[in-house]
């Protein structure tokens, strides 16, 4: 029997493997899935579930602007598929579903950033950053300072991205994407840009679901 990692999207993947490499944290029959969207994500779990291939099937979407309408999707998505004792409200350490009569795959839910507050992938790389960081409060200021003026080009629910993206603009090798962040070191330091232990909840909730 397999386990699947549904995720919305590629920056989603590449986080989640290379968090995975860093710890040294490998799983059996393992797959990560970019569903390319939260809709097809959607579209594909019930087959998923159903398909009986899958002993362990994991979701892992951003709460974005809705968490709590994010969540009552995802319930309603369960509660079809034949899930039952579904919490009313997401778990701040992740959730995770079992089928008593074990005919159903057991399944666990993570919302980004972090199953409490509004977010993305993007909020949960933020949130790894170092509390000592220099650069991290000017791209916060420097996007807040664009937007006051009225010139972005990305919408409100992008700021985020706007943020991280510019402090990846600023590191030195500029330009390093999202995934690659959690593996980053300075060049001088060797010190990583990111502190992963601030995702011991995320990795703990990984490891009870597929190992």
């Amino acid at each position: 029997m397999q386990k699947l990692l549904l995720v919305e999207g590629i920056d989603d993947k590449k986080v989640i493997e290379k968090l995975l490499k860093k710890r040294k944290i490998a799983f059996e029959d393992f797959e990560i899935k970019n569903c390319e969207g939260m809709n097809k994500l959607l579209n594909l779990l019930p087959t998923t579930i159903k398909t009986g291939t899958y002993e362990v099937v994991g979701i892992i979407v951003d709460s974005d602007d809705v968490l709590a309408e994010r969540w009552q999707t995802l319930k309603n998505n369960l509660d079809k598929s034949g899930y039952e004792n579904i919490p009313t409200n997401p778990n701040p350490k992740g959730i995770i579903l079992s089928d008593e009569e074990e005919e159903l795959p057991k399944i666990g839910i993570w919302l980004m950033p972090n199953n409490q507050v509004k977010g993305t992938i993007e909020d949960f790389v933020r949130f790894l950053v170092p509390d000592n960081d220099d650069l991290l409060p000017i791209a916060k200021k420097k996007v807040d300072a664009l937007i006051s003026t009225g010139k972005n080009r990305f919408t409100e629910t992008q700021k985020s991205k706007a943020i991280i993206h510019t402090w990846l603009a600023w590191q030195e090798r500029p330009g390093t994407q999202l995934g690659n962040a959690i593996t980053y070191r300075f060049v001088k330091t060797q010190e990583y840009i990111v502190d992963d232990g601030k995702a011991s909840d995320f990795v703990k909730w990984l490891k009870k679901l597929f190992r």
